[in-house]
């Protein structure tokens, strides 16, 4: 059977927020999400990248597993032990042994997409022996499968009002259904969040006894953002870092800052050589990645409208002047702001659409939209012809507005630069996929 094929099949049961199948399912399997430590990274923006930091810290000091989403290129980029992701061979015996099915309350009940695989995820780590992962939150936190880990640290990285007609139409609600990863007696970090959202989170910390520690309270000096990577001096109440990143963006430092305070939260914090080693690494896939320098390609994932806002900023930080945007979204984002937010750093947009049929936004109809804001409007539905129009036309180029784009773009890109026989962008090239938000 063709594992993987099966496992997207699932994805016609749609988004269940609850955990009782999941926990069901997992007992069955023998709880394997008990069988390893975790920190568990929620948040509406941030929480991929962040996770991915704390990953590389952990596998330092223990055999580390990562599980997040969505993927780029490949489904196995969601699950990765020690850099290597999830085998074709594991998810195809995972399937053939295990039905999507199960008996909850007395009811056959099927599973949905991100209920199974979350699952077999901790089943992979537990075939791995795995002693350590960073768990990324799906949707939510609360009723969000990957809650059934019992985490030594939790994680809120930011909060929006993205995906308030599951979470609730109002801030009050999202940072209720997000605090409910925070667990009793375990340390819980915040990112910067809104006021509102922050006075929940202490309340409910407080409830649980949870040490909290937040991003605002440390000290950043010495902040140099550029092309080549981001480098600052941090002081936090535990200790003082000479922070160099290679990911790129302003909202890196602020999850960077977030994965040091989780992992000193941690009962045996690492050092603070392999947190700084950690951090170090490779770009992170997809959030403000460099993949051509002259002129330049950047790939972005900024799927929401706070997401592009931070994208524009990044763009004016950097000094990137009027830049082609191709764009393609979802048909469920606020495309109004998103287009608005990128209108403020570029007159061009060449709209292309994502290869989601059923999600999609399609061409025409966003390109009323964007006619609004952008002086030239041009729309090039396949995004491969999209790219050649973007390298004909030699501007510096940003992509972005849906990760089902930004992975498509990185799939023509790495074609590209194997028949050209020169790398896109040395650092990272043929190192395997990093996973983002």
């Amino acid at each position: 059977m063709d594992g993987e094929k099966f496992l997207f099949s699932l994805s016609r049961y749609g988004i269940k927020l609850g955990l009782g199948p999941t926990l069901e399912f997992a007992k069955a399997l023998g709880d394997p999400q008990k069988t390893f430590k975790s920190i568990h990274v929620a948040g509406s923006n941030g929480k991929g990248s962040t996770a991915t930091y704390i990953y590389r810290v952990l596998k330092r000091n223990y055999r580390a597993g990562l599980y997040t989403s969505p993927h780029l290129r490949r489904f196995s980029e969601r699950i990765i032990v020690d850099d290597e992701e999830i085998t074709s061979n594991f998810i195809d015996k995972f399937v053939a042994e295990h039905k999507s099915t199960i008996e909850y309350n007395g009811v056959e009940t099927q599973l949905t997409f991100f209920e199974y695989t979350t699952n077999m995820s901790f089943d992979f780590f537990r075939n791995q022996g795995v002693q350590f992962a960073a768990i990324e939150v799906g949707l939510g936190g609360r009723l969000d499968s990957t809650n059934i880990v019992d985490p030594e640290v939790s994680v809120i990285t930011s909060l929006s009002l993205e995906h308030a007609d599951k979470l609730g139409g109002s801030i009050e609600y999202i940072a209720r259904e997000k605090g409910g990863i925070i667990k009793r007696g375990k340390p819980v970090v915040l990112g910067r969040v809104p006021e509102t959202a922050r006075r929940i989170f202490l309340s409910l910390a407080k409830q649980n006894s949870s040490e909290v520690r937040e991003v605002e309270d440390c000290e950043v000096r010495n902040l140099e953002l550029s092309l080549e990577g981001t480098t600052f001096h941090l002081n936090t109440d535990r200790g003082s870092y000479e922070v160099k990143l290679k990911a790129l963006g302003e909202h890196q430092v602020t999850n960077s800052i977030a994965s040091i305070l989780a992992c000193e939260s941690l009962k045996e914090p690492p050092s603070a050589d392999k947190i700084l080693g950690g951090l170090g690494e490779n770009q992170i896939a997809g959030r403000f990645e460099i993949r051509r320098r002259d002129p330049l390609i950047i790939l972005d994932g900024a799927h929401n409208s706070e997401a592009t806002r931070v994208l524009s900023s990044n763009i004016k930080r950097y000094g990137i002047k009027d830049p082609l945007i191709i764009l393609g979204v979802l048909k469920d984002k606020n495309s109004y702001n998103i287009l608005q937010s990128l209108s403020e750093v570029s007159e061009s947009v060449l709209i292309t659409e994502p290869n989601e049929l059923e999600r999609k936004k399609y061409g025409e109809d966003l390109k009323r939209e964007a006619k609004l804001f952008f002086k030239d409007v041009d729309v090039q539905k396949i995004p491969a012809k999209a790219l050649d129009s973007a390298i004909v036309s030699e501007r510096n180029t940003i992509i972005t507005g849906s990760l089902y784009l930004v992975g498509e773009m990185e799939l023509l890109l790495d074609d590209r630069e194997k028949s050209e026989k020169v790398p896109v962008e040395e650092e990272g090239a043929g190192k395997p996929t990093e996973l983002i938000e």
